[in-house]
């Protein structure tokens, strides 16, 4: 077993979309330990909403943080790779106020307004919050003119990246890119000493797609509504079976303990 490395997205993949439940998931992670297999959490989450399930899960391998845009590893000072909230939130601000585009952000909202949209209790709202480099927003428009300002976004550098609930607005870096990084660059990795990893990667919405199609073997989970993503890639790609966290449990407990069957 030694060699692999899993990196999965949270929210309807490691966590149920709905009710955020990870039972059975904690056992599994030790045995993951037990064979010294790093798991990184690579989410659209905050630094702040990671450092919390990371000690949660009892984990110790670094977190990817807001779509690739933040990297954190131990204690070390956070390593941000995409483009500051206050100046993201300027940009959207004004385009707003130009255009009469109809959206809503994080930015936008109060601790009980993202409760309302996300389910969560107040301290992982407050935690939500506390965003470096992203903006999840709610598009209220018309679908014209979300064209035009996905246009808008290009030309600042900035892109509009689908998630599991909101699309966010970020600078053009993903959850594959900042995995190269750790696995690319040794001062960064603080991961056992290895070669040749064996990637297994699970995920589940649209801004999991270029970390999926990078691994060597891909797991796709079912989404909110049961449907399926669809990857352009060689390699081998297993749709779980059940949501999060069974199907999971079931992919990790195939790949990579081998107990499947």
């Amino acid at each position: 077993m030694a060699g692999w490395l899993i990196s999965t997205d949270l929210d309807g993949t490691l966590l149920n979309h709905k009710t955020y439940d990870y039972t059975g998931i904690v056992a599994l992670l030790a045995q993951l330990k037990a064979h010294a297999i790093p798991v990184i959490l690579n989410s659209s989450k905050t630094r702040a909403e990671l450092s919390k399930w990371r000690e949660c899960l009892d984990l110790t391998w670094p977190v990817i943080a807001e779509n690739g845009g933040v990297i954190q590893i131990g204690q070390q000072p956070a390593i941000l790779t995409g483009r500051p909230i206050k100046q993201i939130r300027t940009f959207l601000n004004l385009w707003r106020d130009q255009h009469g585009w109809l959206f809503e952000g994080f930015g936008d909202w109060t601790v009980e307004q993202v409760i309302q949209h996300t389910g969560l209790n107040a301290q992982d709202a407050r935690n939500a919050q506390q965003r470096e480099v992203t903006e999840p927003i709610l598009w209220l428009g018309e679908a014209p003119g979300l064209v035009l300002f996905e246009q808008a976004l290009a030309q600042q550098g900035l892109q509009l990246q689908k998630g599991g609930r909101f699309y966010h607005v970020m600078a053009q870096h993903s959850k594959a890119s900042a995995l190269k990084t750790l696995l690319i660059n040794q001062e960064y990795q603080k991961l056992p000493e290895q070669t040749d990893w064996q990637l297994l990667v699970l995920g589940d919405g649209e801004n999991d797609r270029a970390m999926l199609e990078m691994a060597d073997v891909a797991v796709v989970m079912p989404d909110a509504k049961g449907q399926y993503l669809s990857l352009n890639s060689n390699n081998q790609i297993y749709q779980a079976q059940q949501s999060a966290p069974l199907g999971w449990i079931e992919a990790v407990k195939r790949w990579v303990l081998k107990e499947a069957e």
